[in-house]
């Protein structure tokens, strides 16, 4: 006896980054068989893995003792399978979604009767392609995922590449997938925090940026490379802080450095940036605050900062006061601020634990070097809008609504304080004291 399966794989809102996949497997014979399956999480949400999702569970649902017809509108799901025996002597190495692949392969392979495959045109009137396709979709629909394994049987489980078939590029890629597999719990700290970043955006911006804007945000030439390099590491929690010291292999004197010597609280980058009692971290926040109450024309106004603000300083949407249009000079002097401010806590932090020995800074020095990190930063703008820049020089209009309303004697200077050889051009200090002193 042969049965036909019209097997398909679909995926709602395609290209959005909170997308579910559904596939979708209709019985030609009419039995009850018929599947709606909404992919797990755990999987990857694309057509393609909702195609191989419902071959490897329609080999698994129909009676073993019948012959099988696989027809199948995924030429994705054919070459797989065509191609199964030079994969499983290559270990699956570098094969995306390597271990539904295998699991797919060999559910076919625990099949004792024939199997065949054949393509047909999709969204082309087929009868069997269309009632999938319609199962698939009301698969995207349903409130619980489906379970599907991914642990093939032991004796068909292939645990790496024949001899014969390694090649020095295939052992790299066998190497790089190891890594990756080793980094999985860097992963789950660098998935936490860019959660946090989309909570405290949507919360403060009034939007929700996607993991593909954060990434963008933190490369964006507004930022140093310096700045970059910062930002991109405490995402993803690259730097040796905090309970990566608690080892239980580290000798003891190495484990004491996840305890800050100032707080007694675990010395990670949320601390380090928000929380820290040696003087430093409070002081610079306070400048940050004073600074940016002169900007009087925004909406937003200024809070305790979480680390989420911070890593995501790059990401800032600001409107005109009363209006909807955007005011993309306060949303670039809010990224250099914080990023400037956050950066320059991070290296006082990373100076008074390993060079200084715990000694702390006077609050005098904590002000001189905001004071001249600000300023050399506006300096920098001011550099950058030489037109021996070319394409690469900054707008001098963006230049100056990044920095209206925060300049020492503001009233003083000229219309267009960019040229280089306008002196005093420093930014005010900040509240009562802002027409007496400057920032240099």
């Amino acid at each position: 006896m042969k049965k036909s399966q019209f097997v398909t794989g679909s995926c709602e809102n395609n290209g959005e980054e909170n997308a579910r996949a559904g596939a979708g497997i209709f019985i030609a014979d009419g039995s009850s068989k018929n599947k709606s399956i909404k992919l797990p999480k755990y999987l990857k949400q694309s057509n393609q893995t909702g195609e191989l999702v419902a071959a490897k569970i329609t080999a698994e649902i129909v009676d073993p003792r019948a012959e099988l017809t696989l027809e199948t509108d995924s030429k994705y799901v054919l070459n797989i399978f065509e191609n199964h025996q030079k994969l499983e002597d290559r270990g699956f190495i570098g094969v995306p979604h390597a271990k539904l692949v295998k699991c797919a392969i060999t559910s076919f392979q625990m099949r004792p009767t024939q199997t065949r495959m054949v393509w047909v045109k999709g969204h082309n009137g087929h009868k069997g392609n269309e009632e999938a396709d319609k199962l698939a979709g009301a698969a995207v629909k349903k409130e619980k995922a489906s379970y599907v394994n991914l642990t093939p049987p032991p004796e068909l489980n292939v645990t790496g590449a024949k001899l014969s078939k390694i090649t020095q590029a295939l052992a790299y890629k066998a190497i790089m997938v190891q890594k990756s597999s080793d980094d999985s719990m860097y992963r789950k700290r660098t998935d936490r925090n860019l959660m946090r970043i989309k909570n405290c955006i949507e919360d403060m911006f009034g939007y929700l940026p996607t993991s593909e804007a954060i990434w963008k945000s933190i490369r964006h030439k507004d930022f140093e490379l310096k700045i970059q390099i910062f930002l991109w590491k405490a995402i993803h929690e690259a730097y040796w802080l905090g309970d990566r010291w608690t080892n239980s292999n580290m000798r003891q004197e190495l484990q004491e450095r996840a305890i800050c010597q100032v707080c007694g609280e675990v010395d990670d980058m949320n601390h380090i940036l928000t929380r820290c009692q040696s003087p430093g971290q409070e002081l610079v926040w306070k400048l940050a605050n004073e600074f940016w109450d002169t900007k009087r024309n925004t909406h937003i106004q200024w809070r305790a900062l979480t680390v989420g603000d911070i890593l995501g300083c790059g990401l800032a949407r600001i409107k005109k006061q009363g209006s909807k249009k955007p005011n993309v000079g306060d949303a670039r002097c809010w990224k250099l601020l914080i990023a400037h401010s956050s950066y320059l806590i991070w290296t006082m932090h990373c100076e008074r634990v390993i060079k200084n020995d715990g000694r702390p800074f006077l609050e005098s020095e904590v002000r001189n070097r905001w004071v001249k990190a600000i300023n050399g930063r506006l300096e920098l703008d001011r550099n950058m809008t030489s037109p021996r820049y070319e394409k690469k020089a900054l707008s001098k209009r963006l230049v100056l609504q990044t920095w209206k309303g925060v300049l020492l004697n503001e009233r003083a200077l000229p219309k267009d304080w960019t040229d280089g050889r306008i002196d005093g051009v420093l930014v005010g200090i900040t509240g009562s004291s802002r027409n007496e002193s400057g920032v240099g």
